[in-house]
């Protein structure tokens, strides 16, 4: 019977140390969110400062960081702004500029006959003599010796594979 109760008390105590713990997150909960309200209140206040809005409890030095601070972000919304509008006026000169580039190709092609034909290469014009080619010799294995004179005979070339 003693364990019994003994038992049933460590649960009691247990118990109202767990209801304790829970009441302490509880406590740091309605904190946190108490917090967060107080935050929140402050960013509206700010946001209707901003807009020129209930600026009536505000000092003199308050007003004048106000006014910086719309100045500095006035500035950025135009520099934001004049960038913007840059980009399609260079885009427009670079097309101009390509559209020129193109009438002056266009102009030089004037200048030079049409070639309707492929222009003829090099070798079509003057073609290579194969007389001293392996080819002429009908080299067929890698373990032949080809004795080749030039037609001037000022030299004698032996070339072994």
């Amino acid at each position: 019977m003693k364990k019994t109760f003994s038992r049933y008390n460590k649960c009691l105590q247990g118990s109202t140390e767990m209801a304790l713990v829970e009441h302490k997150a509880e406590k740091q909960v309605c904190k946190e969110a108490d917090n967060l309200k107080d935050e929140v209140a402050k960013l509206q206040m700010k946001q209707l400062q901003l807009l020129g809005k209930n600026l009536t409890s505000v000092s003199l030095k308050e007003l004048e960081v106000l006014e910086q601070q719309l100045s500095e972000g006035l500035l950025s919304v135009k520099e934001k702004k004049d960038l913007i509008g840059i980009l399609p006026f260079q885009e427009k000169l670079l097309m101009e500029q390509l559209e020129q580039s193109r009438l002056q190709v266009e102009e030089l092609r004037g200048f030079f006959p049409s070639t309707d034909h492929l222009v003829r290469s090099y070798l079509e014009y003057y073609p290579v003599e194969r007389k001293n080619s392996l080819m002429s010799h009908n080299v067929r294995g890698p373990d032949v010796t080809c004795a080749c004179n030039l037609e001037k005979g000022d030299s004698d070339t032996t070339l072994y594979l």
